[in-house]
């Protein structure tokens, strides 16, 4: 492992050589990359969090689509704000270091800025993006296939059927839930399929980010539409629970004839909201 960051350090950005030390045993890092080591995936992810909440803040209607919204969802409990903060700060770091170790040790990544091109960059972020959203479709689908496995693993993260927090309700799963989440929807699933020297370390930058914050949008009952992707496709799961299992575009679903619209109706609603549309 260590030949392999003193053959490709000497080129990598400074920002890649500090993190360098990742590859080596955990019982040589220093107390401070002890310490350095989990703020370097919480703070990307917590920025991205805050930019769909941003989103969700600005785009949404306040008597519908806002937390402070009275028709909006249940309150969170003491075991809700557990695992928010549990995923946040103890498995997210965990994946993250699961992702660099595999990330590091992969013939498939490619390093060095100039070769980037249209290959290892967009087409190997598709194909990465794509199949790790398979490889979550057919997990999610399976933990929805029996009853016992549901119940332990998966069915807390249901408890909101009207997910509309965005980072927050993205997390608030168990921690086994988020954990397998994470591992599906993340490079780790599928970069051991991808030939050598096929994918440019941008692609898998940009294939962590898009993935967090289109999860985090995934989470809130807005009508954004870009491509294959819609805002309210995961939401639709949450309202219907035997469709859209997929967890950031509509593809697989589609071909696999899991897919769902979720449209609006209009329908009276209390607290001097009546007439609004109301989704779900």
């Amino acid at each position: 492992m260590m030949d392999l960051v003193n053959a490709t350090e000497p080129e990598l950005s400074p920002f890649l050589a500090m993190q360098s030390f990742m590859v080596e045993p955990t019982s040589d890092w220093t107390w401070e990359q002890t310490m350095l080591f989990p703020w370097l995936f919480i703070i990307p992810a917590e920025i991205l969090g805050g930019c769909s909440s941003a989103l969700i803040y600005f785009l949404g209607a306040k008597e519908s689509d806002l937390p402070y919204g009275r028709t909006t969802f249940k309150p969170l409990g003491f075991r809700d704000y557990a695992y928010i903060w549990f995923n946040r700060l103890i498995v997210l770091p965990f994946i993250s270091f699961l992702v660099v170790r595999t990330v590091w040790a992969s013939e498939a990544v490619v390093w060095q800025k100039e070769d980037l091109d249209w290959m290892n960059g967009l087409a190997s972020f598709l194909a990465v993006f794509s199949l790790s959203d398979f490889t979550y479709y057919a997990s999610h689908r399976f933990v929805h296939s029996f009853p016992n496995i549901y119940k332990f693993v998966h069915k807390h993260h249901h408890g909101e059927s009207e997910p509309i927090r965005g980072w927050a309700d993205t997390c608030n799963a168990h921690p086994t839930d988020f954990f397998y989440t994470g591992f599906c929807t993340s490079p780790l699933s599928t970069l051991w399929l991808m030939p050598k020297g096929s994918v440019h370390i941008y692609a898998i930058g940009a294939c962590l980010w898009i993935n967090s914050f289109v999860g985090a949008l995934g989470h809130c009952r807005l009508d954004l539409n870009i491509g294959v992707f819609n805002t309210r496709f995961h939401a639709g799961h949450h309202a219907y629970a035997k469709c859209n299992f997929a967890q950031n575009i509509e593809l697989w679903d589609r071909l696999f004839g899991t897919y769902k619209d979720l449209t609006t109706v209009t329908k009276g609603v209390g607290g001097g909201n009546k007439g609004k549309e109301k989704l779900f």
